[in-house]
């Protein structure tokens, strides 16, 4: 089933024997393997996703985020199994079992998801450095100036990035059904893009020609065999075609028209998928025998040195970054406690210099008195019986019937200052003596009174007593 078309390829570059070798591509759709797997993924991807989104009504939007999820992975699992399929043909090697070229077409999904991811990435950056050029352009008087330029730069620049990354991503799926890491994968489609591009562009070029073909052929055979028989099937059945007005108008009508509605719709997506199987395995052989192709004499292991190399050197360089901007933060942090610490020295070698600083010791709240004494668990005997409750009881005398109270002996003696209590070491200073006031002059005698306070009558200064009232004036 296989043939060995590696072998007959020519030394890389473009030939007459290039062109000639990619009707080779043809033959894909013999290998019966590769048909089958992609067939298989297609066939469920349409059936589940299908009966997903006939559920929206009762599961709602999950169900069809959940079909397109479904689809995606079944179509890129039939697609990267055939690939790999196809590549063991082209590479003239024995095929491996439909089985584990699922399994590994499978597993080559994610490694499509990060490739896509860095590429959609690095046109980011692109678009990004052209949008400041062009905010750059609105500068008054030099802006235009500039724009002259920048503008036929940015629409060639823009070009050349997405035509060089969709290549490089086109490229990038033989290198990953090889078993290519991504750093391999990078590496091999960057050096087929910096060496070899026009020869990679003009045989995948001509591998769409080829495919153009094929899906005349094979989409005229399923319009012809389709017109008749949506015809009959609207006269008979009563399904009239896969517009949404008509399977609405079915699917409104009740009874049965709503079920060939929904098999109509699926067994048409069946159709097509088979079609696209079909012409996608001429795709798939004729990608793999590009790539061989611009491949051939390449040296890959340079290319992919000289990429590692690349990340290494951003790795360090960011690592560097890094360092030094941790260092700058440790030494800011240093010498902010230098400072701080200096200060600290300075201020206690100033103080270190001067005078020791009084430090205030004050004497004890409270000094138990001389004649305190406890009475100890081995002086008392059960027949006592205790005179006194106190702090400061004393014995009494023996023949004395009465009970001695604190008040009735003499005043107990000051407390005396204990050993361990020293005097203050600051003392206040002493009180300024007030300032002397002179003292007042003493008041003058006040008049004799000429009236009497009571009668108001009119008295000399000698009456001691008021002649009329008898009131005493003095």
């Amino acid at each position: 089933m296989s043939s060995d078309i590696a072998s007959e390829a020519a030394p890389a570059g473009l030939s007459g024997h290039a062109f000639s070798s990619l009707f080779q591509a043809i033959t894909g759709l013999r290998n019966r393997r590769a048909l089958v797997a992609m067939l298989g993924c297609m066939f469920v991807g349409v059936i589940v996703g299908g009966l997903l989104v006939a559920m929206t009504g009762s599961l709602g939007v999950f169900a069809g985020l959940l079909a397109t999820v479904v689809w995606i992975v079944a179509i890129g699992t039939g697609v990267n199994a055939a690939g790999l399929l196809q590549m063991d043909h082209a590479r003239g090697i024995s095929p491996r079992s439909i089985a584990d070229a699922l399994v590994y077409g499978l597993m080559c999904i994610p490694k499509l998801i990060a490739l896509g991811l860095i590429f959609l990435a690095v046109e980011i950056a692109v678009f990004i450095v052209i949008a400041v050029l062009l905010f750059i352009c609105k500068i008054p008087f030099l802006g235009p100036l500039l724009f002259v330029v920048v503008f036929p730069l940015s629409v060639v620049v823009a070009g050349v990035t997405i035509v060089g990354l969709f290549l490089c991503m086109v490229l990038s799926l033989p290198a990953i059904w090889q078993g290519a890491s991504i750093t391999r994968a990078l590496a091999q489609t960057f050096a087929i893009v910096r060496s070899r591009l026009l020869e990679a562009v003009l045989l995948l070029i001509f591998v769409g020609f080829l495919c153009f073909a094929v899906a005349t052929i094979i989409f005229g055979v399923l319009g012809f065999g389709l017109v008749p028989t949506l015809a009959m099937s609207m006269s008979i059945v009563g399904f009239g075609g896969f517009g949404m007005e008509s399977m609405m108008a079915m699917s409104q009508g009740g009874g049965g028209g709503a079920g060939h509605a929904i098999a109509g719709a699926i067994g048409g997506a069946l159709l097509w998928a088979v079609a696209a199987s079909l012409v996608g395995q001429v795709y798939l052989l004729g990608l793999s025998l590009v790539y061989l192709r611009v491949t051939e004499g390449l040296d890959l292991t340079a290319s992919e040195a000289a990429l590692r190399a690349t990340f290494d050197d951003a790795r360090r360089r960011t690592a560097e970054l890094g360092e030094k901007a941790r260092q700058a933060t440790h030494r800011g942090g240093g010498d902010a406690g230098a400072a701080t610490g200096a200060a600290a020295g300075g201020a206690m070698g100033n103080a270190a210099g001067a005078a020791p600083a009084p430090v205030y010791n004050p004497p004890p709240a409270y000094s138990p008195p001389p004649e305190f004494r406890t009475t100890t668990a081995a002086e008392f005997r059960p027949g006592d019986e205790p005179t006194t409750i106190g702090p400061t009881q004393r014995d009494a005398p023996s023949g004395d019937p009465d009970i001695e109270l604190p008040f009735d002996g003499p005043a107990p003696a000051a407390p005396a200052v204990p050993s361990y209590a020293a005097p203050p070491a600051w003392m206040p200073p002493p009180a300024a003596p007030a300032p002397s006031v002179a003292p007042l002059p003493a008041a003058a005698p006040l008049p004799a009174p000429t009236t009497c306070a009571q009668c108001l009558s009119p008295v000399s200064p000698e009456d001691v007593f008021c002649g009329i009232c008898g009131y005493r004036l003095k």
